[in-house]
């Protein structure tokens, strides 16, 4: 015999719904190096703006470039950002990566070796550059397209063209501009967590959505007022024909009530009349 019990509803598990954003990757840890996965380890310039020939090896913390005027500070930095699938106009120097090629030279390279997961794993990456304004790709010495080397710095949260995280000289006047409202949503990308900005923009739309539902209900709430002295105004009226009716029914009451009255007059005088006659 089936069992007329209604079979019970599956439990859901709320962290287990579609709709929820996934957690947050984990913070990257340094190693006994001290090198937090995706730092410069390693730079290398050549036939670039001022250098000849460059390389340097940065630490794993702060790292200060420290010379006169026309040294060679802001070559290093666009050196950077170039080879880190930059495009050249956020540096705000040139438009072209040919510009970088050192004057008397037909091409120039930059080389930049990121720190891999662990402290013996090196990601180096290569830009090469000519005046004819072409660029060629490399990774770990193999030629590759750009992209798939903007998909691994982006493994790193590397973002050249966020002024919070990468600010260039020339565009210091661009950064103090910014409001406090686009400097916040610049600081939520370069903190790492892809969900931050989406959540961040979500809150802004249920916000438009709340002042509008906020809008409508002091309309309807003004509407109702106005329905309200309307109707206490209704009611007067309809009080007063309400009154109207009962005098109406009592002035209609007296009419059939009229010739009632005039016959028990009629009636007493007639029997007084027969009383004086007898006498």
């Amino acid at each position: 015999m089936a069992s007329s019990r209604a079979a019970k509803r599956p439990k859901v598990d709320p962290s287990s719904s579609s709709s929820a954003p996934p957690p947050p990757p984990p913070p990257p840890q340094r190693g006994d190096d001290d090198y937090v996965p995706g730092n410069i380890v390693e730079i290398e310039l050549c036939n670039f703006m001022t250098y000849d020939h460059l390389t340097c090896r940065p630490g794993p913390r702060l790292n200060l470039v420290v010379g006169p005027n026309g040294s060679g500070k802001s070559s290093l930095v666009c050196a950077i950002a170039l080879a880190l699938a930059a495009d050249p106009a956020i540096l705000g120097r040139a438009s072209s990566v040919a510009a970088f090629v050192k004057r008397g030279e037909d091409s120039g390279h930059v080389k930049i070796s990121l720190r891999g997961n662990t402290p013996d794993h090196k990601l180096c990456i290569t830009r090469k550059v000519d005046t004819n304004n072409k660029s060629e790709w490399q990774l770990d010495g193999t030629t590759v397209p750009k992209k798939e080397v903007i998909d691994l710095i982006k493994k790193f949260n590397i973002q050249v063209n966020n002024l919070t995280q990468f600010l260039p000289q020339d565009r210091v006047c661009e950064f103090a501009k910014l409001t406090p409202i686009q400097l916040l949503e610049e600081t939520e990308k370069a903190v790492g967590d892809p969900n931050l900005p989406i959540q961040h923009r979500q809150l802004i739309d249920r916000s438009k959505e709340l002042k509008i539902l906020q809008v409508a209900v002091k309309q309807k709430e003004q509407t109702l007022n106005n329905l309200k002295a309307l109707n206490a105004e209704l009611e007067k009226d309809v009080e007063r024909v309400r009154q109207r009716d009962r005098l109406l029914k009592k002035a209609e009451l007296m009419k059939k009530k009229l010739p009632w009255l005039k016959y028990d007059m009629k009636k007493k005088e007639y029997k007084e009349a027969q009383e004086k006659e007898k006498t």
